[in-house]
């Protein structure tokens, strides 16, 4: 009996050790991508929108892997992490090539990363209809404005279960206008709102009062991209100089419900 309730013990101790909180901090995650925590405050953003170890998440187009890095090892376990990505065929070259590198860093990771099921960003659902109890987007909407984010909207709508949550984060808007990569807050929210969902609420903590939206090469000048765009050659260390002082984008971060 002894020996059971050790096990039990040993068992719980495991489960109890990937907590968010473990994860955000492990040895898996580089220095580089730790370093920007304090202008994406994983640990509060993931919390403001509810989610659980239990849970069935989907995650749009994880690109380069960041938050997947957290998603993945924090589900694999007794939830389910699903990556909406880029198709293998794809007539885009960098879609292509993105597809090979997300799928080779999942592959070469299984202990890291589990067993994580891979859908298409394509389609009228992400998987299977009213599946998920969350589905995350990351920085993706300002690529969706103008062309496809109301068939995204739809597509995260049918993928949720009733009572599942729609967390996003974008570049904000000084504005109504979607310009430079930045997005109209109001806008999304009243776009959701027209597909079903309902507003529960948004949190300040990727805001960034410092950022003015004004670079001539748009939000891609600011860090993590320092993009050289638009910027005279004789200025450019200058510039990126004060972009690295400004951080990252200002940012809403909001949390919608599926009825």
């Amino acid at each position: 009996m002894k020996k059971v309730v050790i096990y039990i013990g040993l068992i719980l101790a495991t489960i109890s050790a990937q907590s968010l909180e473990d994860v955000i901090s492990g040895d898996h995650r580089s220095a580089k991508n730790k370093a920007r925590d304090v202008f994406r405050n994983p640990l509060e953003t993931l919390n403001f929108f509810g989610i659980s170890n239990t849970m069935t998440v989907v995650e749009l187009n994880p690109g380069g892997g960041w938050y997947q890095e957290i998603l993945a090892p924090y589900l694999k376990d007794r939830g389910q992490y699903i990556t909406a990505t880029y198709d293998a065929n794809s007539e885009s070259e960098y879609r292509r090539n993105s597809y090979k590198a997300e799928m080779k860093r999942l592959k070469n990771n299984k202990k890291l990363y589990g067993e994580p099921v891979v859908v298409s960003l394509s389609g009228s659902v992400y998987g299977e209809e009213e599946s998920a109890d969350m589905v995350l987007s990351f920085r993706n909407y300002h690529n969706w404005v103008g062309k496809s984010e109301f068939e995204k909207l739809r597509a995260i709508y049918n993928t949720l279960k009733s009572g599942g949550v729609f967390g996003i984060t974008d570049h904000r808007s000084g504005s109504t206008k979607d310009e430079k990569g930045y997005t109209c807050e109001p806008c999304l929210i009243r776009d959701a709102e027209a597909i079903g969902f309902r507003y529960v609420g948004a949190s300040q903590i990727n805001a960034n009062p410092k950022d003015t939206k004004d670079y001539p090469g748009g939000v891609w000048n600011l860090p993590p991209t320092l993009s050289e765009r638009g910027l005279e050659k004789a200025s450019i260390k200058k510039m990126q100089k004060k972009y690295k002082q400004i951080g990252e984008s200002d940012r809403y971060t909001l949390k919608f419900v599926k009825p």
